[in-house]
């Protein structure tokens, strides 16, 4: 009934006789259900040409109140990340099955297993909705920039729940027939067959969201890439991390993200926009008034001679939006007002040939930054590029002419060099990935970004010392390898978490630093950092001799290979939080049994 339901509301959704306005889907590759379907999952296939391409970008469908309809975006080869094609398909005759003459000859394109469709199966092709004619163009971009493809229907494009052919989920599917129009250089296109779009239906759908970086200079004459201008104040603004860009099926959008110069990253404001008053190629009122803005050199755009449309950019009318302080603008607010549409669409970015967006702004300041005083001379601009994946700066790691060492149990940071580590977000460790976090993140080792340049990693505390090779990732790409040798501690150490929270536990790990045999540990606990001795015994930092401490009862025992001892304390209670306990560990040396024991560094640990 659930899925009936479904098949209906598609339709309905699909109806001229229902339709009041613009219909808008996003499109995203087709996942396959081997169950249903022998198919393979990409979204576009040219025979003889790329038969891997996936959408990267864009991929909006959108339905006029005429019964036309509209499929833009961007694809590119999974073998070949630059081989990438900006795609425009204008669909007409749309039939649905209250029309007469349905279904049109030719359909349905019946590619599920048999068992797939009624009675026996969930799809029913008595609800598809059709296209009788489509046609568009592939336009190069990257590695296909020259390139020119021709494409039109051989038969009705098929809309539905399970009319893409490779799943059960909402969709479409269509063949069309490839002329090759012009041949990118040192490229020879030839077509051996009838190309095919399946496609999934995904509203709403979080674009990963960056600033759109330059890389064909013959198309611009800007040297770098930003994602914010904000004149007066700093015109080399980036998202960092990604940023998220949502188009919805109602027509609005919104975009939500952190800014931040790379030369200061503490130099940040959050952004965030609401868009609305959505207008397409086919209605009235298109384009808006001043739009569209070219900003990058004439020969990119076709009435130059380059690849992009911006009859094929849809546009918002309405914007509104704030910059929050953080960091060093902490306090800080900016109201932006719209003063031109929002473009969306390939190259509407005004810096390069993805899909993007681009909108100028009034900015008033609501209120100062608590430490320093700003002034905006002008419009405040947004550039992003938004993707499937955000196309990020690739990070590198700088190889040292000496392996770094760095403790397995340790509260320090081993500090890394390279270029581009603004955007990291993960990094590995002998196989163990960790993300950005903090001190708290202690026991599944954690990074911190200094600076675009400087990196530093807390691996998993604990590891048995050795080589081990380190990699970072943004949310795009992984980094190079390089090395670091961990090594045991030399003296007896102790450390956790240094905070913790109510229900939270304590992950103490204690090293036995340069005992050779057998180890165990003790752990002592005061909230007194005062001393305690017993000559010949023990020499503690805590405890106000022997008045304010308490001992642990368990004897841990360090393992063999690693040389540490765990001891988990927890969950902590509400009645302790407000309330600091400082630890040390005392190493008994298994092997002679006879004091005076080693003891660690004392270890601070707050409950909040």
């Amino acid at each position: 009934m659930q899925f009936r339901l479904a098949t209906v509301l598609l339709a309905a959704t699909l109806s001229p006789a229902l339709a009041t306005g613009q219909v808008y889907q996003t499109v995203h590759n087709s996942t396959v259900d081997p169950v249903l379907s022998p198919a393979s999952s990409k979204f576009l296939t040219l025979p003889g040409i790329f038969t891997d391409l996936v959408r990267s970008g864009g991929g909006q469908f959108v339905e006029l109140p005429n019964g036309d309809a509209r499929l833009t975006g961007r694809v590119f080869a999974q073998s070949n990340l630059y081989v990438a094609f900006l795609f425009d398909i204008t669909l007409t005759g749309r039939i649905t099955p209250a029309d007469p003459g349905y279904p049109p000859a030719g359909a349905p394109n019946l590619g599920l297993y048999g068992s797939a469709y009624t009675p026996g199966g969930s799809v029913d092709p008595n609800t598809f909705v059709y296209y009788t004619g489509a046609t568009g163009t592939l336009t190069g971009v990257r590695n296909m920039l020259g390139g020119k493809i021709t494409l039109a229907s051989v038969g009705p494009v098929q809309l539905g729940t399970g009319a893409n052919n490779r799943n059960g989920m909402p969709g479409m599917f269509g063949e069309f027939a490839v002329t090759v129009d012009s041949n990118p250089p040192w490229w020879n296109l030839v077509p051996a067959g009838n190309a095919e779009f399946s496609l999934d239906f995904v509203t709403p759908y979080n674009e990963d969201t960056t600033h759109p970086q330059v890389y064909v200079q013959s198309l611009t004459n800007l040297t770098d890439g930003r994602a914010l201008s904000l004149p007066g104040v700093g015109d080399d603004y980036v998202f960092v991390p990604a940023a998220d860009f949502q188009e919805q099926n109602n027509g609005q959008a919104t975009l939500n993200g952190t800014l931040a110069r790379v030369a200061d990253l503490d130099d940040t404001w959050d952004i965030s926009l609401a868009l609305s008053g959505r207008v397409d190629p086919g209605e009235a009122s298109y384009p808006p008034v001043g739009s569209p803005v070219q900003q990058m050199l004439p020969n990119a755009y076709v009435a130059g001679g380059g690849p992009l449309d911006p009859d094929s950019w849809h546009y918002y009318t309405t914007v509104t939006g704030t910059l929050t302080g953080t960091g060093l603008n902490a306090g800080g607010l900016i109201n932006l007002t719209q003063t031109s549409a929002t473009q969306v669409g390939g190259g509407a970015n005004n810096t390069n040939t993805y899909f993007g967006t681009y909108g100028s702004f009034a900015a008033s300041i609501a209120s100062q930054p608590t430490g320093r005083t700003i002034t905006i001379t002008g419009d405040a601009e947004v550039f992003a590029l938004t993707a499937s994946f955000p196309v990020l700066p690739f990070p590198t790691l700088t190889t040292p002419s000496v392996t770094p060492t760095h403790p397995t149990v340790t509260d320090q940071g081993l500090i890394l060099e390279g270029d581009n580590l603004a955007w990291v977000k993960l990094a590995t460790v002998a196989g163990t990935i960790f993300n950005a976090g903090d001190a708290t993140d202690f026991l599944g080792g954690w990074l911190r970004i200094i600076d675009n340049t400087h990196i530093e990693v807390h691996p998993v505390p604990g590891l048995v010392p050795g080589p081990y090779n380190v990699r970072v990732y943004n949310p795009a790409v992984q980094s190079n390898q390089i090395g670091v040798d961990l090594v045991a501690p030399t003296t007896p150490v102790f450390y956790s978490e240094p905070t913790v929270g109510e229900g939270d536990v304590i992950h103490g790990r204690m090293h036995h630093g340069n005992v050779v045999g057998p180890a165990a540990a003790l752990v002592v606990l005061s909230q007194s950092l005062a001393p305690s001795s017993v000559p010949g015994i023990a020499n503690l930092d805590i405890g106000a001799n022997w008045t304010d401490y308490l001992l642990d009862p368990t004897i841990y025992f360090h393992d063999g290979a690693s040389g540490v001892a765990e001891m988990n304390y927890g969950p902590i209670s509400a009645a302790l939080l407000g309330q600091s306990y400082y630890f040390q560990g005392l190493v008994v040396d298994i092997g002679t049994g006879t004091p005076p024991f080693s003891e660690t560094n004392y270890w601070q640990v707050t409950f909040q």
